[in-house]
């Protein structure tokens, strides 16, 4: 009897000590990183920019959050987790109120940059002390659900914030949530609470290519250069087209007018939400009956790729179905923290976790900025509208990327863990 009320208690404190205030920062974290495909049409217009300008500016949140990863592993891995998200939120919301108060694309490319260092420990914070709370059976499914608090952020970002738009201006709403973040951010650094003491002593299995401590244990293990390319990519074209591009494509394929795309936007988090959550128990269920995580992680970005064929062919006549099939199929990336980290000692974990936050927002600038120079190389004559060709042109660009990375990860997996693929 006792130790059951312990364990409800303890699983009471956790969900509402930590899994609450994680989730909110990794919520609002979402809907910045997602926001600009909802008022993307507003920007052009106010500030006259084209689809490559538009692309580097959205862009700037990837790119410096890309960066911050560098230093954040060892943060993690050295401090306690909230400590540094905490202090990290300080810089998301001066970039809300740099971005609100610009006059220029320049004060929004310096906003946004803010708000992507500012927010950049927001999952692997997050991932990092559940690691510390959790047994690793737990992971996924865990993890599954914070991922679809970050959808749910970015369903915010999508009808729900052209609604509040109606009342308010872009710039009133961004002063806004630069004030919740920094009501967030007093909340991880004072009323938190630190995991149990056994759990941060429990450290990982330790395996062959991981056992030195330091960024050596991770960069040098064949295992991880065999799942992040193909994860790291997946989720770098999810970052890239729901942070930006679904929302011109709305637009300039399917026609719509720009206050109509919000709901169709939201079908993307929506799937994305629902995929989390079926994807992470699942993930859960065959690890526990001996199935292996990253076989498992990269069969389902390859997969994964189906869902961009939409795009490349232009298909606009269910844009519905298009954004329903983009979301569902395009977290598969976000699995990879789970698949690796019962294979690396936990005292490197951060700078795992880290390392891989890195490759996909770096890919996810360069894609989204990419996507932008090249569907403005085919302009329609009206401002800030492209043709088809343009989206077409660069899906299948990335589509032949993605075929290269698939036959790499059939090679280096078979290699990294031979047999077993299905056990």
């Amino acid at each position: 009897m006792s130790n059951n009320y312990d364990a409800r208690r303890q699983a009471r404190r956790f969900a509402l000590g930590v899994f609450i205030p994680f989730g909110a920062a990794y919520l609002i974290s979402y809907a910045l990183r997602t926001v600009n495909a909802a008022i993307s049409p507003q920007l052009t217009r106010e500030f006259g920019l084209d689809a490559a300008a538009l692309g580097l500016l959205t862009a700037a949140y990837f790119l410096s959050f890309a960066f911050t990863q560098l230093p954040l592993g060892a943060w993690l891995d050295r401090y306690r987790p909230r400590r540094v998200e905490s202090v990290l939120l300080l810089s998301c919301a001066v970039g809300c109120f740099v971005f609100a108060a610009a006059n220029s694309s320049t004060g929004l490319i310096v906003g946004r940059a803010f708000i992507g260092a500012g927010v950049a420990a927001c999952l692997m914070a997050t991932i990092r002390t559940f690691g510390l709370w959790l047994p690793p059976e737990r992971l996924p499914a865990m993890n599954g659900y914070m991922l679809a608090v970050g959808n749910a952020g970015a369903i915010a970002s999508t009808a729900p914030a052209l609604w509040l738009l109606q009342s308010v201006s872009w710039q009133q709403m961004f002063v806004g949530i630069g004030v919740v973040t920094l009501m967030l951010a007093a909340v991880l650094a004072f009323l938190v609470p630190d995991p149990p003491s056994a759990a941060q002593a429990s450290t990982g299995p330790s395996t062959s290519g991981a056992t030195q401590a330091g960024w050596g244990a991770v960069i040098k293990h064949p295992l991880f250069w065999a799942v992040a390319p193909i994860t790291c990519f997946s989720n770098a074209v999810g970052l890239s087209v729901q942070g930006l591009w679904a929302g011109p494509w709305l637009v300039d394929v399917a026609n719509m007018a720009p206050g109509q795309i919000g709901s169709y936007l939201l079908l993307i988090s929506a799937g994305m939400l629902v995929a989390n959550i079926a994807m992470g128990k699942v993930m859960t269920a065959l690890i526990v009956r001996g199935f292996s995580g990253p076989w498992f992680a990269s069969v389902c970005c390859i997969a994964a790729l189906a869902g961009q064929l939409p795009f490349l062919f232009s298909w606009a006549t269910s844009p519905a179905l298009v954004m329903c099939a983009f979301g569902l199929t395009h977290v598969a990336g976000n699995l990879v923290f789970a698949a690796l980290f019962p294979k690396f000692p936990a005292e490197v974990r951060g700078r795992l976790s880290t390392t891989l936050n890195f490759l996909m927002f770096g890919l996810g600038f360069l894609l989204q900025w990419c996507i932008g120079l090249v569907v403005n190389r085919f302009p329609t004559g009206a401002v800030g509208r492209y043709l088809p060709q343009g989206y077409e042109t660069a899906f299948l660009i990335m589509a032949a990327i993605q075929i290269v990375i698939i036959a790499w990860t059939f090679f280096a997996l078979n290699k990294a863990e031979p047999g077993k693929s299905n056990a």
